[in-house]
């Protein structure tokens, strides 16, 4: 009976180990997946209105846009702007194709 009994405990501790690291996973994956910073989502530069890529054009010549996000709720897109040989800048502009400041 004692041998019964110790096989139980150990079938009984494997399987809430195995639960646990399920868990586990789980939450990591969400974590990693998470596409909204600061209020931005990631998108493409290719959703970007057409007013704000006329406002590129003619206001940051020369720039590529190489990351977008938007905040729908502010209607602010984010942008990550470089021109040849520069850095890489942070730029703020709206839907209607005007260049703002976040806080």
């Amino acid at each position: 009976m004692t041998v019964a009994a110790a096989t139980t405990m150990l079938f009984a501790a494997q399987n809430m180990t195995a639960q646990e690291t399920t868990q586990d996973v789980a939450m990591n994956e969400t974590e990693v997946q998470a596409p909204v910073q600061d209020g931005f989502e990631k998108i493409e530069a290719s959703a970007l209105p057409e007013v704000v890529t006329n406002a590129i054009e003619a206001d940051k010549a020369g720039s590529t846009v190489t990351e977008a996000y938007v905040n729908e709720e502010l209607g602010v897109y984010k942008l990550m702007l470089q021109a040849e040989g520069s850095e890489v800048e942070t730029a703020f502009i709206n839907a209607e194709g005007k260049w703002v400041t976040v806080e």
